[in-house]
């Protein structure tokens, strides 16, 4: 089972929100409410539910050809979920417009398996109430075909 890529995206969250969604998709959905799980599924995104209201966070997204094991590091949180994406292509959001680069999944027209792993949630609410973090927040999320 190996990995097929390994993309480390540095991600500005605004409002505890982030999101992933269709890199190509056109209409925007609807802003994900505050309050939610660490990761749902809906209306053609991923949404992630982070710790701190205004920060950097580190993101990890990693492809792979089948299941990955569990990542066996102490994280704060993990969740799993399914999602499918026309392009293949996906962009990391959060009020203030997309994170850049774009991320290749590698196949159009899938749907995808999630795991997202989250740690730092506790410290970043607490750091960003007096400054703007930077990767004190760290998510890891694999993908692979459903």
């Amino acid at each position: 089972m190996p990995i097929l890529s390994h993309r480390e995206v540095e991600v500005h969250v605004e409002f505890y929100a982030l999101w992933a969604e269709d890199a190509d998709e056109e209409e925007r959905g609807e802003s994900p409410e505050p309050g939610m799980a660490l990761l749902e599924s809906r209306e053609g995104r991923l949404i992630f539910r982070s710790g701190g209201h205004t920060h950097c966070a580190a993101f990890t997204v990693e492809v792979w050809d089948e299941a990955p094991p569990q990542d066996g590091r102490d994280w704060e949180a993990s969740a799993e979920t399914e999602w499918f994406c026309r392009s293949g292509r996906v962009s990391l959001w959060s009020y203030g417009g997309p994170s850049e680069p774009v991320v290749d999944l590698g196949a159009a027209g899938k749907l995808w398996r999630t795991r997202a792993y989250v740690t730092g949630q506790e410290q970043v609410r607490e750091l960003a109430q007096q400054e703007v973090p930077v990767k004190v927040e760290r998510f890891l999320v694999q993908f692979w075909p459903a």
